[in-house]
């Protein structure tokens, strides 16, 4: 094997000091034991070029790193070649003299010149990340304290039910969300039950923990999310259906003054502005599901990375995707659950029976069960495509990933994990409409439907 003299420091530091190299990763947050994997020969070049890429992009640290890894297009390892000679000064000599006579000092010096380089790099990134997240939280927060006081007195009470009813319910089935990311981004888990996918993902990552990954983003965001998905739908509502009553009179159209469009309309605006609220916090568990060791580091050091290897527009680059899912599922999760609700208030009125706590728990049950059904059909294809797009790096388009999965597996490639969706959704939107009517009611609101 003949390598440049670029190289000799970095595989002879390897050689001699592979359990430094993991201290020092270890001391920046790394979890090296799944990194060190097929390490074990000095001279598989590929192998370890491909995993200190990935620990190193993970932490921000992959550009200061990028002149100490083996540069493999300059030159390629030969297996045939049996020499295993190094070039130094213009001349080759053996790869066991020189590693025996200047291994330990080119380690030495590896070990100090990187570890001074990547910790200030590291430690630069870090910190322009957490201003930007500073910044984030404070638009954020500004955002919605402003959503709240404009849309009229005693609306917060729609915020508050909203976003209790969503965290709460997304928190409970991470489990069934994590395996079913997983099967919609990892090829080898796709043709697996939901019982082998989840003993599969217990198995090779950690433990019962790896089926947690992402709760952290999921009850942030999913609190901010059910808040305005809740508040903007039910605040809303009057505004359309007077801006549709005005305009059926004024263009002479008596069919736009319709109940049912008017919620529609007021379910897609409430849908679209949760998307923008749920962005990044679903970019942030997506990416913490489909890729383990990250995920390891925590969600907050996992964000930070995000942030210091893509910028703030790596967490907005599924937009498009986000808004396929969401429109709809809330769409017809708000619209159906209100329409069958009133339905069947009706009807237990109409056959002369007192509307009492029992069917006030009856009704809203199974209304929130043929909700969950019809709203996980109309979102399946969305929510495939905001799993391929947030489990990658790069800067593909929502619509290049559409157009790679329809040549690939045709309409059926969009429904992969539904299975597993439908008790995913049917889980998460029985208990979120039951808790979000239960909490309106608590906060001086009547059920939905009466």
């Amino acid at each position: 094997m003949y390598v440049n003299k670029p190289k000799v420091a970095w595989m002879l530091g390897y050689l001699a000091h592979i359990h430094a190299l993991q201290h020092h990763m270890t001391n920046l947050g790394v979890k090296c034991r799944s990194h060190a994997r097929g390490l074990s020969s000095p001279l598989n070049s590929d192998c370890w070029r491909h995993q200190a890429k990935n620990i190193c992009q993970n932490h921000g640290t992959y550009l200061t790193m990028q002149s100490a890894l083996l540069d493999i297009n300059n030159g390629k390892q030969d297996d045939n070649d049996d020499d295993d000679n190094i070039q130094k000064d213009g001349n080759y000599v053996p790869f066991s003299t020189s590693y025996k006579n200047s291994g330990t000092n080119a380690s030495h010096a590896f070990a100090s010149t990187t570890s001074n380089n990547v910790s200030l790099s590291y430690e630069h990134k870090r910190n322009k990340s957490k201003i930007k997240v500073v910044v984030s939280m404070l638009v954020l927060l500004s955002f919605c304290s402003a959503l709240v006081s404009c849309s009229g007195q005693g609306a917060w009470r729609y915020y508050l039910a909203g976003g209790i009813c969503a965290a709460v319910s997304h928190a409970v089935t991470t489990p069934v969300d994590v395996i079913k990311t997983r099967k919609q981004v990892d090829e080898s888990m796709k043709d697996m039950s939901m019982i082998q996918s989840g003993l599969k993902i217990i198995r090779d990552d950690g433990g019962l923990n790896a089926l947690l990954a992402g709760l952290g983003p999921t009850t942030f965001g999913y609190l901010f999310e059910g808040a305005v998905k809740f508040g903007i739908y039910e605040v809303s509502k009057p505004l359309v259906g007077r801006l549709l009553t005005w305009t059926a009179v004024l263009c002479n159209l008596p069919w736009i003054e319709s109940k049912m469009l008017g919620f529609v309309i007021s379910g897609g605006i409430a849908g679209a502005a949760a998307s923008v609220m749920l962005c990044p916090m679903e970019a942030l568990r997506i990416r913490l599901v489909a890729e383990p060791e990250l995920a390891a580091v925590g969600w907050i050091d996992g964000g930070l990375s995000m942030i210091g290897n893509e910028g703030i527009k790596g967490f907005w680059k599924s937009l498009p995707a986000m808004l396929s899912k969401q429109v709809p599922y809330t769409i017809t999760k708000n619209v159906s659950f209100d329409l069958i609700t009133t339905m069947s208030y009706t009807a237990v009125a109409a056959y002369g029976l007192t509307i009492c706590s029992k069917w006030k728990l009856v009704i809203p049950l199974l209304s929130a069960m043929l909700a969950s059904i019809l709203s996980c059909i109309s979102s399946q294809p969305g929510d495939m495509l905001l799993s391929v797009v947030n489990a990658e790096e790069g800067k593909k388009s929502t619509t290049e990933f559409a157009r790679e999965i329809m040549k690939r597996d045709g309409v059926a490639g969009f429904f992969v994990g539904v299975r597993e969706r439908f008790l995913h959704v049917g889980i998460i939107v029985t208990m979120q409409l039951l808790i979000y009517d239960f909490v309106k009611r608590l906060v001086g609101i009547s059920a939905t439907g009466l």
